[in-house]
């Protein structure tokens, strides 16, 4: 991340952000040894204040992810106090394991003011096999919000994210997101950003990834809060 970014980022949190900044991991890494032709996902999962962004390292080299932090959001509710309190998941898969597969993973997430991580050595025993090409895969999702607290008035964004291009679709109680409403605004990589939080939108939040292979979804809850007296 940038440092004028960065900075950036912290004078708007010194002003507006009302709860205390915390960013604590919830789902860790364990050392594992697998099979050649094995299937594995690795996942971390962490409870934040405010939003947190996940990226993964093997061997000391960033594989997946980036420390980009969600600024749009932030300038948005410049002037008005925020929460940006929530569980936020990442996960690494391999889909057919190799000898190559094997090294130290880690799993980063940062949010701006803070950084934790979990690491695990994964060992790939056996003889290497004939994997099957991900060329023409299904994309799967490797970031996505697990729940977001938000002051009512406020823009929240619901983080979703895949290991590959995609065609983005949500879902709110089950109907289809209309993206083009003003109310709402589908992000590049996947993320939906939602104006004017009411209370009204609470509720089970869907995210899925498609392309001509396949889809992938995620679940996400969406909790509005009224703002302290």
């Amino acid at each position: 991340m940038k440092a004028e970014v960065s900075k950036l980022i912290s004078e708007i949190d010194d002003v507006h952000l009302s709860s205390k900044i915390m960013l604590k991991l919830t789902d860790e890494l364990a050392d594992l040894k697998i099979t050649t032709g094995e299937s594995l996902t690795l996942r971390c999962e962490v409870t934040t204040t405010p939003a947190a962004v996940f990226y993964w390292e093997k061997d000391g080299k960033i594989v997946q992810g980036d420390t980009e932090l969600n600024l749009f959001e932030k300038v948005s509710n410049i002037g008005k106090k925020t929460v940006e309190m929530g569980q936020v998941s990442s996960t690494f898969n391999i889909p057919c394991a190799t000898q190559s597969d094997a090294g130290l993973y880690k799993c980063v997430a940062v949010n701006g003011h803070r950084t934790v991580e979990s690491q695990a050595e994964i060992q790939v025993e056996g003889e290497d096999m004939k994997c099957p090409s991900q060329k023409h895969a299904a994309p799967q999702i490797t970031q996505l919000t697990e729940a977001r607290f938000e002051l009512s008035g406020n823009v929240a964004t619901l983080v979703c994210r895949s290991d590959r291009r995609a065609h983005w679709a949500w879902q709110f109680d089950g109907k289809t997101i209309d993206v083009d409403q003003p109310k709402y605004e589908l992000m590049p990589q996947g993320d939906l950003l939602i104006r004017d939080l009411k209370w009204e939108d609470m509720g089970d939040y869907v995210c899925i990834a498609s392309n001509r292979w396949g889809e992938s979804r995620g679940e996400t809850f969406l909790y509005p809060t009224k703002p302290s007296e």
